[in-house]
């Protein structure tokens, strides 16, 4: 976060000199003294939240997830993540109408490796009282049509995710149901053309619901406009009409299932002026993400869902600088926005997803490395911390809202160890809170 510093700490202003009978005290000498003047002393058996979690285990045959991209086992997807209900027919018909009577609409962003995909709309069925038919002329060379027309959504016969073409099963037909995607990613989405062969990741638009209408606001969609070239036997080829309604679908993060991840909350303090830091610096939300670990083909995972940047520094997850990813960045947004953490201020942005290859060893949210810039951001038993592991149901705070007043046993915690559950109790209200 980007620190307003006005108290100064006597004590460290001295220690922080160099002196020919002193050593220097190192950065996080001085973090421990500002945080125990925050807290309290810290209690050496604190370790603050971290232990090892469940890994989910999946064999070559796809047991629970199976191979790289979509997951058709669908009986399975709630031991590990938390599936969408599914739309009703009412809101498949206030998208479908949004996307036919909007043209050339302005989209957004969203960073996930996994997510759901279901089927909204098939094009070419629907079309009362919209602004496309969704057929098209077929066009010579010359720009003349050639006297025939096509219903794009016929042809439009493979849907993919990302720029690898990850294959969406079950969605080839007009009653596509709902798929898990996983391993995979939304930078991209297309479709196959069949008229002319060729595939197109370069005609679609991705809405959020709150744009369309408050029965499907916080949902995602993605629509398609049809389009068209083939170069055998003359020229043609079909235009796109710019209203993305000829195949739409709704994506939706796999967050994890209640009990299966654990959430990480960070502070950067360590690198501010540690001479100078106030109470309301003190609010862990520069970084907020749940941890899932998983082994595909006996390489493990740790699955991140990043919820918030409640900073503007260069912070990473899972390695230094380019050996990590870059919270901002990952949230679509640049390095000077904060995000999902301040009221009018900053941005509300969806959640990132993505994946960080770890160690067959590894099962603890604590060893998923954090830095600021080259500093390492450390939860170490019995020192000061840096970070703190909680359930994903405990709400992290707004920018310059105190852990220490909002969560009033956080202290005791501090202090004695106990209680283990310090987030259960809070004092504070509703709008200390990011949701």
């Amino acid at each position: 976060m980007k620190k307003i510093l006005f108290v100064g700490i006597t004590a460290l202003a001295m220690a922080s000199c160099t002196h020919d009978d002193y050593a220097p005290v190192s950065k996080q000498e001085q973090y421990q003294a500002v945080f125990e003047k925050e807290f309290g002393a810290v209690n050496p058996n604190v370790n603050w939240g971290f232990t090892p979690q469940q890994v989910f285990t999946f064999d070559k045959d796809g047991k629970l997830i199976g191979t790289r991209a979509a997951n058709p086992n669908s009986n399975q997807w709630a031991d590990y993540v938390t599936v969408p209900t599914k739309l009703t027919d009412a809101q498949k018909e206030v998208v479908r109408k949004w996307f036919q009577n909007n043209p050339n609409p302005k989209g957004l962003e969203v960073n996930w490796s996994d997510f759901f995909v279901e089927q909204v709309y098939k094009g070419g069925k629907k079309t009362e009282g919209s602004k496309t038919l969704e057929t098209y002329d077929i066009l010579k060379e010359d720009d003349t049509p050639t006297g025939s027309k096509v219903t794009g959504s016929n042809q439009m016969d493979w849907l993919f995710c990302g720029s690898k073409k990850d294959h969406v099963n079950n969605f080839n037909g007009a009653d596509g149901d709902i798929m898990y995607m996983y391993d995979s990613s939304t930078d991209c989405f297309g479709f196959h053309e069949s008229y002319g062969q060729k595939y197109y990741d370069d005609s679609y638009v991705l809405i959020s619901g709150d744009q369309i209408d408050p029965s499907v606001a916080g949902m995602y969609f993605v629509g398609f406009d049809y389009k068209m070239q083939k170069y055998d036997n003359g020229n043609i080829e079909v235009r796109p009409d710019e209203y993305y309604s000829d195949w739409i679908v709704r994506i939706a993060p796999a967050l994890s299932a209640p009990g299966k991840a654990m959430r990480v909350m960070v502070e950067d303090i360590i690198d501010s002026n540690l001479t100078s830091v106030t109470s309301s610096d003190w609010d862990f939300n520069d970084a907020v993400f749940d941890v899932r670990f998983e082994n595909v083909n006996n390489q493990n995972y740790a699955v991140i869902t990043l919820h918030a940047a409640g900073g503007t520094k260069y912070l990473t997850i899972g390695g230094e600088g380019d050996k990590g990813v870059e919270v901002h960045k990952a949230l679509c947004v640049e390095q000077s926005t904060m995000v999902n953490t301040v009221k009018d201020q900053g941005v509300t942005r969806p959640v990132a997803i993505f994946r960080i290859p770890v160690a067959a060893n590894v099962n603890n949210a604590n060893d998923i490395p954090v830095y600021v810039g080259s500093q390492i951001l450390e939860a170490k038993k019995g020192k000061a911390t840096q970070k703190f592991c909680v359930p994903t149901d405990v709400r992290w705070m707004q920018e310059r809202k105190q852990v220490r007043k909002t969560y009033n046993e956080f202290k005791d915690y501090v202090r004695d160890d106990a209680p283990k559950d310090w987030y259960k109790t809070v004092k504070g209200d509703k709008n200390d809170f990011r949701y």
